[in-house]
């Protein structure tokens, strides 16, 4: 399964989950007055439904935190989700975010997604590349290599988070005290996972290096040549892990 099947797989079953939870919100009985005679001292009332507060606001704020992963930035689709920050809690507004999210499973299913979230991430990972290729094809006596080294390692290093937020259950890219976990502990996370075996590891994990020595200033401590291979096979990996 690539990383596209994975996380529409794992997105779709979260929508789920959502779904349910939305029908299982508390309804509670409400009244309010509609008319009052001051001679009489009598009124009228109405009686109405609302979601109990606390149990709406915390299926909302799930369900716009799931959909902020989902919806591409540029889908006609973040408008609605953009707006649901102020949606109300009666039965009706339960029941169109429910029917949204039904809609947005439809769409994530379909593939209707794919297209547009594949291209921005492709787009962002082509302009790392593109990069270090165009500084390594430039001056050969000039030290260009060195910031090829560190893009190459920034492609690299989106790539690992994707494919770790792509895992079921997902792989945490984050330590418990919201700390970033380096490339190490992510290429060992995923091997335990079986994206790729001992030998791929280390491979990525001599990128890792390399890109290390590029950003703290080691520069004696790998050429050119390296960079340049280490450059062949990120584009690599990332073409194979796209899909």
């Amino acid at each position: 399964m690539g990383l596209v099947d994975r996380l529409k797989a794992k997105h779709s079953t979260r929508l789920d989950e959502l779904i349910e939870a939305g029908k299982t919100i508390p309804m509670e009985q409400q009244s309010r007055q509609t008319s009052y005679n001051s001679i009489s001292g009598r009124g009228t009332s109405q009686q109405y439904q609302t979601a109990n507060w606390p149990s709406f606001v915390e299926w909302r704020t799930s369900c716009i935190a799931v959909l902020d992963q989902i919806v591409p930035e540029q889908s006609l689709l973040r408008k609605t989700v953009s707006e649901l920050t102020s949606l109300a809690n009666s039965p009706s507004k339960v029941q169109f975010l429910i029917g949204f999210l039904r809609s947005v499973r439809t769409e994530l299913n379909s593939g209707s997604f794919d297209e547009l979230a594949l291209q921005i991430e492709a787009e962002i990972l082509s302009d790392y590349l593109t990069q270090a290729s165009e500084l390594l094809a430039g001056s050969k006596t000039e030290p260009n290599h060195i910031a090829a080294a560190v893009v190459c390692g920034a492609a690299l290093e989106r790539t690992l988070r994707s494919i770790c937020a792509a895992q079921i259950p997902e792989e945490p890219t984050t330590t418990d005290k919201g700390a970033p976990i380096g490339m190490n502990g992510m290429i060992e996370a995923l091997k335990k996972r079986k994206v790729f075996n001992e030998l791929g590891a280390k491979e990525l994990r001599s990128w890792a290096a390399l890109r290390n020595l590029a950003a703290h200033g080691d520069f004696e401590a790998f050429n050119r040549q390296q960079v340049e291979a280490m450059a062949s096979g990120i584009s690599r990996f990332v073409t194979q892990h796209a899909h």
